[in-house]
């Protein structure tokens, strides 16, 4: 499959197990709403379709002047 395609992918939502119709394009970072939990996620792989957290630059950033 290419980097981007569009389909329909059924997948588990990681933090509370449900599962999550994503369709459209499915592209590496396209960012994800759990309908259930309201978690933040992206798509992280594309073939088979995988969810994981979604992360945010800014906050790394900030922890580390913290330090």
């Amino acid at each position: 499959m290419s980097p981007t395609e569009t389909r329909t992918a059924l997948v588990t939502c990681p933090d509370c197990g449900e599962r999550i119709r994503i369709g459209g394009t499915i592209r590496l970072g396209r960012e994800v709403i759990c309908s259930n939990c309201d978690a933040e996620l992206e798509i992280v792989e594309t073939d088979p379709v995988e969810l994981d957290w979604a992360t945010d630059d800014w906050d790394d950033e900030e922890k580390e002047e913290d330090w």
